[in-house]
Order: structure tokens, then sequence, then C-alpha cells
């Protein structure tokens, strides 16, 4: 029986380790994506992108116009191209962020009741050391103190009974 709760808690302790990495993933992706939407450079190189894509846009509907009067077709009109500058990409990585937070504090939560107990540290062992020899000392020579008022005691009873 002892044997199954070490290994639920191992089982346990494994799974909060397995929720903190993936968390911990999810909340890099996220800011790494972050910082690749606020890159200056990036924000230049999708204005250039832009400019060509519409300049492209605006080409293809001058060359469809060009081909579908003569045969009494529709003209095409411009489909509206998305600004690289905006802020719609945020909602897809949002949910990452949100994910890893609830995901590493699962990870806490279970690694935690599944710890086990703290191993005594030696990092301030000379400190304990030192403050039990104190405490032995202290013990010793109050039991000597006594036993010296006690020695006492019985030499004058002794005394006494002598006169």
């Amino acid at each position: 029986m002892a044997e199954e709760v070490v290994d639920r808690k191992i089982l346990i302790s494994k799974i909060g380790t397995f929720f903190i990495v993936i968390s911990l993933f999810a909340i890099i992706l996220f800011v790494a994506a972050d910082v690749s939407r606020n890159d200056a450079g990036r924000k230049a190189g999708a204005t250039q992108t832009y400019i060509v894509l519409a300049v492209q846009a605006l080409q293809t509907r001058d060359v469809g116009a060009t081909q579908a009067a003569p045969q009494n077709l529709p003209t095409p009109t411009l489909v509206p191209v998305v600004a690289p500058g905006s802020n719609d990409d945020t909602l897809i990585y949002f949910p990452a962020f949100c994910f890893g937070a609830l995901g590493l504090l699962a990870g806490l939560f279970f690694k935690r009741i599944s710890a086990p107990p703290p191993t005594p540290n030696t990092r301030f062992e000379w400190l304990r050391k030192m403050q039990q020899r104190q405490r032995e000392a202290k013990a010793k020579a109050k039991a000597k103190a006594e036993g010296k008022a006690e020695g006492k005691k019985e030499g004058k009873k002794e005394a006494e009974k002598k006169k």
C-alpha cells in the first residue's frame, strides 16, 4: 500500500514537470511572437511588402479590366489587403500566454503537493552544530551547578549532625 502512494506521488510530480515545461514553451512562444511583432526592421520590411502587394493588385486589376472590356465582362475589383501593422495577430498568440500561465500554475501545484520532504541543507550546518554545542554546554553547567548546590546542602546537613 505504501509503495502505491509513493508511485502515485512520483507520477503526480512528473505530470507537474510536464505541465511546467509545456507552459514555459507556450509563454516563450508568446514572448517571441510579441518581440517579432514589434521589431522595427520587420515593420519596415512589411511596409515594403505591403506596397509591392498593393502595386501588384492595381496592375492585376488594370490588366483584368483591359481583357474584360472587349468581351463585355465585369471588371475585377481590388481585394482589400490587410495592413501588416495591424494587431490582429495578437489574438493568435494571446491564448498561448493564457494556457501557459494556467499550465504553469497547475504544474507548480502538482509539484508542490507531491514534493518529497526537503533534505537537510548543509549550508548552515556549522551554525546548527555550534548552537547544539552551546545548548549542551549550558545543560552540563546547569547540571554541575545543581550538583554543587545539592552537595553544599548535604555538607551543611552533615555538619549540623556532627554538632
